[in-house]
């Protein structure tokens, strides 16, 4: 049985729509229920993207202390908070502080035991480079790298990609996101480019129906397939599968 693929979405700086691209991302992959997908909120402070979704989880990850000697795909089940048949969320810890309470490894394991029960793992972080963090870097078999077209994003974007240029990620396995990307806002091309000094995968174009969508608890693309945001998230997801168009677990045989 093939396992699902992770799909880790980090920012060098908040406030640059990363959970609003997980949250988007999750539902295009899901595909109208073609694949079975995860979103897990890693951000265990102050993460929402079970909000996005418009959930009140009664379950989160600080649930996960009392099985981590028995984590596996049925126990793990039982963590879910629903949001299409086929698309769940693991939801950050709700009380203060839980987060403290978790640990980088029990991450680890969780990561270990998603991919085998989903075709996709996205895990949406904390704009913060910790332990944590790093768990879902190494575990990915991809990582979404998310800034906006301006200056102090892209000096924290530079940063981050010489860190994680000193650590043993494959490239070829990272993609550059700019969100809020227009003609009008962006950077000149030359300074872009002396900054980034990385190919970007893509553009978001900035939209009032995006924050609309996150106060509906509804994403853009779930809700509007063909609207230009969510043309572009489709785009990358595109990227992120098969080339034989399959992923994920084998189907059951017979």
């Amino acid at each position: 049985m093939a396992n699902g693929r992770i799909i880790t979405v980090f920012a060098a700086k908040g406030g640059c729509g990363k959970t609003t691209l997980a949250t988007n991302l999750a539902a295009v992959l899901h595909d109208g229920g073609t694949h079975r997908v995860c979103l897990l909120d890693l951000d265990l402070e102050f993460g929402d993207a079970a909000g996005a979704l418009g959930l009140r989880p009664r379950r989160s990850l600080v649930d996960a202390l009392e099985l981590a000697d028995s984590l596996d795909p049925a126990t793990v089940s039982s963590l879910m908070t629903p949001y299409l048949p086929g698309l769940d969320c693991l939801s950050a810890p709700t009380r203060p502080g839980e987060a403290g309470l978790i640990p980088a490894s029990l991450v680890s394991r969780l990561l270990f035991v998603l991919p085998l029960d989903y075709d996709f793992v996205v895990v949406d972080t904390p704009a913060r480079l910790g332990s944590h963090v790093l768990a879902a870097l190494d575990a990915a078999d991809h990582q979404i790298l998310v800034t906006t077209a301006e200056r102090p994003a892209l000096n924290n974007l530079r940063t981050l990609l010489d860190i994680l240029d000193l650590l043993p990620y494959d490239r070829a396995a990272r993609s550059i996101v700019v969100n809020r990307s227009d003609a009008g806002t962006r950077l000149p091309d030359q300074v872009f480019d002396d900054l980034v000094r990385n190919p970007i995968a893509g553009h978001l174009p900035s939209w009032d129906d995006v924050p609309a969508s996150v106060n509906r608890g509804e994403p853009l693309a779930a809700a509007h397939p063909e609207h230009a945001v969510s043309q572009a998230i489709r785009q990358l997801a595109a990227a992120l599968l098969p080339s034989d168009g399959r992923c994920g677990r084998d189907p059951p045989p017979g």
